[in-house]
């Protein structure tokens, strides 16, 4: 009995080195399969496994730019553009970007009647100028608008500077320029383009 008990537990002693050497030789195997495959494919085999919130999220595709508007510097000149005879539309005086003091003014090529009311024509020059007082004239705009007229607003932002706003509107649209006085000349930009229209009505 105990000879064959000893055979018994021979054998699965020896079954049991077997397999174990099986098992060490796939996982060998393996390994020297992994380590000769390229990076980028153990990579991406690896990425296959990863959890969706480990993923990185990607911008959108197609996302509009963020254009900034376009602008446009306007020197000092030593003459004004105000031809004479035009009248004057509006004037303030004065305002004071910083230590200066600086004159708007906005006027027109159309006269006035007797009454003192605009005899307006089927177009207009238009001119809005500013003076520094020191004999120096920036002219922020000289334009002829047909069918229409300009507005003013002139003042001063957070940052004491200088803001004068203009806001041309005419039987087929509606601009609004924006000027910045930064401490030696204005910056103009157009901050709203209605483009074409067909006006059917307007308190402007």
């Amino acid at each position: 009995m105990k000879k064959i008990l000893a055979v018994i537990s021979s054998a699965v002693l020896a079954l049991v080195l077997v397999g174990g050497g099986y098992i060490a030789g796939q996982k060998n195997q393996l390994s020297s399969i992994t380590s000769a495959l390229p990076r980028e494919t153990i990579e991406n085999t690896d990425e296959k496994h990863e959890r969706p919130d480990d993923k990185k999220v990607l911008p959108p595709v197609g996302a509009p730019d963020v254009v900034q508007p376009e602008r446009n510097i306007i020197e000092k000149n030593s003459a004004t553009a105000i031809q004479e005879g035009w009248t004057e539309v509006k004037n303030i005086n004065p305002i004071m970007p910083g230590d200066e003091k600086m004159e708007v003014t906005l006027s027109t090529s159309a006269e006035k009647d007797t009454d003192g009311e605009f005899l307006w024509d089927d177009g207009n020059q238009w001119v809005l100028e500013v003076n520094d007082g020191k004999g120096n004239y920036y002219t922020l705009l000289n334009k002829y608008v047909q069918l229409g007229k300009v507005d003013v607003m002139a003042g001063a932002d957070e940052n004491g500077e200088c803001v004068i706003t203009a806001v041309i509107s005419t039987g087929s649209g509606l601009v609004v320029e924006k000027y910045t006085y930064n401490g030696s000349a204005f910056e103009g930009q157009t901050v709203y383009n209605s483009g074409v229209l067909n006006v059917m009505g307007s308190t402007f």
